[in-house]
């Protein structure tokens, strides 16, 4: 029912607001003596309808979120992963608040489409580039009435996670994780390096170039602490590759003609055979003018470099005990 009144508000919304547009431009243009509302009282009921009919269209998008998030389904049990392949997508719990966000705020308002980009959340457009290389699964916050839209969720204890989210690491297909500087996630990035072959893992980049230093930074001395050895030691700890030298943060590209665009997912980092990182930046540059499918193929044309490859990867099923 939220599903169908949302996309009833979606498109009476827009009605509304043109026939108050046709009224005001009506009333505005009356000649005296006509039988049209009068100034007074025609020019107010317009505003009104406009407003009112674009305020129902974005009032929309978020039943339809609601409604959609009410028919998530949600992973009880992690064993219905041992023998499928899937994407593990980590982050700190605080990411999904801003992926939360509509992603179709490409620039340009009077010269882009409403359809550019139809999803309803970033998380979830995310999501929907990786799923060509299998389920995309996550760890759902704890506590949360409902999932959110994007990856599947399924749900741990606060206090006992590790055990389980080493094994989903190890089993992945692809391991995507964000990089910040918090404890659980520096944790899982030590724990990937431990675990999974060096192609299977891809760092996505939301933050600036402060967070990520603060991230090399912190993943260092975590890295330290669990193998017993500096990060630097020319020898690794038994069980433990040498530390990867995560790069800088690269200086941006040749200036392209367009309208620069600030997406939310800044760059990636992906890794060689030999644990060699690679930082690509993600400045994406839009036309001025575009038709809906344009900006989807831009960002399919941006973004692979880094799924081409993982798509190559030899398929792997879970190994979740």
């Amino acid at each position: 029912m939220l599903l169908s009144l949302g996309l009833t508000m979606r498109i009476v919304g827009p009605l509304v607001a043109m026939l108050g547009t046709a009224l005001l431009n009506s009333t505005l243009r009356q000649e005296e003596g006509s039988s049209a509302l009068p100034l007074w009282a025609g020019v107010p009921i317009a505003l009104v309808a406009v407003v009112l009919g674009w305020t129902v269209f974005w009032l929309g998008r978020k039943v339809r979120i609601r409604a959609r998030r009410h028919l998530t389904p949600v992973i009880t049990s992690f064993e219905q992963l041992r023998t499928v392949s899937y994407v593990l997508y980590l982050r700190p719990f605080v990411l999904d608040r801003s992926l939360a966000r509509s992603p179709d705020d490409a620039p340009g308002w009077w010269t882009r489409s409403p359809l550019e980009l139809p999803w309803l959340t970033e998380e979830d457009f995310l999501v929907r580039q990786f799923a060509r290389l299998g389920r995309v699964v996550a760890i759902g916050e704890p506590g949360e009435r409902l999932p959110l839209l994007g990856a599947e969720r399924g749900y741990l204890p606060l206090d006992d996670w590790q055990g389980t989210v080493s094994e989903l690491i190890e089993g992945a297909h692809v391991v995507m994780l964000s990089a910040a500087p918090g404890p659980g996630t520096v944790w899982e990035f030590t724990e990937a390096l431990r675990t999974v072959a060096p192609t299977r893992l891809v760092l996505l980049i939301y933050t600036g170039p402060e967070v990520y230093d603060a991230f090399r930074v912190a993943a260092a001395r975590a890295y330290g602490d669990r193998s017993g050895r500096p990060a630097v030691a020319a020898v690794p700890a038994p069980g433990w590759p040498a530390m990867p030298e995560l790069p800088d943060w690269p200086e941006p590209g040749p200036r392209r003609k367009g309208l620069g665009w600030e997406f939310p997912l800044r760059g990636v980092v992906s890794f060689d055979q030999h644990w060699n990182a690679t930082f690509t930046r993600f400045d994406p540059v839009v036309p001025r003018l575009r038709w809906f499918r344009t900006v989807r193929r831009l960002l399919d044309r941006e973004l692979e470099p880094m799924i081409g490859p993982l798509s190559g990867l030899p398929v792997r099923s879970g190994r979740i005990s």
